[in-house]
């Protein structure tokens, strides 16, 4: 069966482990994916929930099943005891589009960088299946395929589908390092590299206008100040597509909602993610330094504990992306002329409750909602933003060597 090309995209990925990063961002980034997943399930009208949850200690094995048929499975490199199988067989009957926030709410937190393995692991099978869902709902419309990235195991799945008379091609990306490690998100937002570009090039999202919706975090310089959940929308105007940026704001502006705008979010600063991993490696050089010199028990603890807390909450900013990639599809993953980011800013309150956020249903509802609206701005606007398109696209080609 022959695919509709598609004249706008929309791109929500799960940083499967990627919690978080240097400067207090804390994270849900798995919001993008359900939401991507939402608008994909409403399509094909599948069944998400898990109806089965194996988790095997003699085997190391988390296996999930979905109702309708979706099947994942997943090893953290550590093994699995069986107090953390009998907590996680309660994520049966959850939506396994709520990826992270189920294995938390199963398993208590999640950290990457291998601090946390099980955790992460469950997380990464949840999110899994989602993909394999909606493959095997619908194989002959519903392309699937897995991340060409060294030690990545995540699927990657797309459909394109007519919204109010537009092609629109929706995409689910799971950026998922086996074993539990993770994050590595090199295919992250619309990167076009490896065996996800050709999946783009099937839907015809290749060059097109694209939203890409991103995660439920806490940022101090901009959650401070809020008094309730906030839309962020982000683009850099001189390298991004300011008709999508405009498009989502416009539209979150007409329901009602909060937001906050951005157009000057990304900047291109090469060489940005090099110096911060030399940053961070050099700090942990001088905490092993001073764990190398420590005789006293008291500050043998004190420094393992920051070097833990440096792999556990500095490391999820510099491994999840190649640096020389990053030079070009900065943070978010866009390439360049043809998107612009929707994600969401949780306040210092929630955060100061919940430790990690959560995500809700009102979340993806409202989301979903601004996408639905923004649609038919862009293609109401469609050869301005193909005229961005054209005018700062970037072919990632050249850089499909530096993410083997």
């Amino acid at each position: 069966m022959s695919t509709p090309q598609a004249k706008i995209g929309v791109a929500g990925h799960a940083g499967i482990g990627h919690t978080l990063c240097p400067g207090g961002l804390i994270q849900d980034d798995s919001l993008g994916f359900a939401v991507a997943g939402s608008l994909i399930r409403d399509v094909l009208a599948a069944d998400t929930r898990v109806a089965a949850l194996d988790a095997d200690p003699d085997r190391n094995s988390i296996r999930v099943t979905t109702v309708d048929g979706g099947l994942s499975e997943s090893s953290p490199r550590r093994g699995i005891t069986p107090a953390e199988a009998r907590l996680m067989r309660a994520v049966v009957g959850r939506d396994a589009l709520f990826c992270q926030t189920v294995a938390i709410e199963a398993l208590g937190r999640v950290y990457g960088q291998g601090v946390l393995e099980t955790s992460v692991a469950l997380e990464a099978a949840l999110a899994n299946s989602v993909i394999d869902t909606f493959h095997r709902k619908v194989p002959a419309r519903f392309h699937m395929t897995t991340e060409s990235v060294a030690a990545n195991s995540g699927l990657i799945g797309g459909i394109c589908a007519d919204i109010d008379g537009v092609i629109v091609a929706m995409m689910a990306t799971v950026n998922e390092s086996s074993s539990g490690i993770g994050p590595n998100e090199d295919l992250e937002g619309n990167v076009a590299l490896g065996s996800k570009r050709e999946l783009m090039r099937k839907l015809g999202v290749l060059r097109c206008p694209t939203i890409v919706l991103e995660g439920k975090a806490y940022s101090p310089t901009l959650s401070d100040g809020l008094e309730r959940t906030t839309f962020l929308v982000r683009v850099q105007r001189d390298l991004d597509n300011i008709v999508v940026a405009e498009a989502l704001r416009d539209a979150a502006l007409e329901l009602g909602y909060p937001v906050i705008y951005l157009d000057n979010a990304f900047p291109r600063n090469e060489g940005a993610l090099r110096r911060r991993t030399v940053e961070v490696a050099e700090a942990i050089v001088q905490a092993a330094e001073r764990l190398k010199r420590a005789e006293l028990g008291s500050e043998k603890v004190l420094v393992v504990a920051e070097l833990a807390r440096l792999v556990g909450q500095e490391c999820g900013g510099v491994s999840f992306m190649t640096d020389k990639l990053y030079d070009v599809v900065r943070q978010c993953g866009l390439i360049p002329g043809t998107a612009a980011v929707l994600s969401m800013l949780v306040t210092r309150e929630h955060l100061a409750h919940w430790k990690m956020p959560l995500l809700k249903q009102i979340d993806i509802d409202m989301m979903k909602s601004i996408v639905y609206a923004a649609i038919p701005r862009i293609a109401a606007r469609i050869d301005e933003a193909n005229g961005v398109v054209d005018r700062l696209y970037e072919d990632l080609g050249p850089l499909e060597s530096l993410v083997k």
